[in-house]
């Protein structure tokens, strides 16, 4: 297998694993992507491992926002590395980061960074996820230059 195949095979289970699920709504179906102890870096938010631990936060913020989409804007590989720049919209109607529901509609920008094993399984994931733009549309905080 090519070094090329291999990478492209990669880039193609980070984008199925979002389009499933979070473009999906399908917290449960990262079952099928993760390794049984895939490790979890959420930046602010901490670093967890197990798929039994990492499931249930994904589902806490998926069933947060409802239609949530994450859209591809770049992409990078290299060796089992992927990174998908996406700009993430959603409609704030659930509890987040301990902040009621809003039913504002947010957007910010994200980072996510997966590292895919030789049998197309993630076992790492690296979440970066703008925090302030998120709590400052949904009246959480104020930032100074916002306005």
């Amino acid at each position: 297998m090519s070094e090329t195949l291999e990478t492209a095979q990669r880039v193609t289970t980070a984008r199925e694993f979002v389009a499933r699920v979070f473009n999906g709504h399908d917290a449960e179906g990262a079952r099928d992507f993760f390794t049984a102890e895939v490790v979890w870096h959420g930046g602010a938010l901490g670093t967890v491992s197990g798929v039994d631990t990492v499931v249930p936060i994904l589902g806490g913020f998926i069933g947060a926002l409802t239609d949530i989409d994450a859209a591809e804007q770049d992409v990078i590989a290299s060796g089992d590395l992927v990174a998908l720049r996406l700009l993430v919209s959603a409609t704030h109607t659930g509890n987040m980061l301990g902040v009621p529901a809003t039913d504002r509609r947010i957007q910010w920008d994200a980072v996510d960074i997966y590292r895919v094993t030789d049998d197309g399984r993630i076992s790492e994931q690296w979440a970066f996820e703008d925090l302030a733009a998120i709590l400052s549309q949904t009246g959480a905080i104020s930032l100074p230059w916002a306005g």
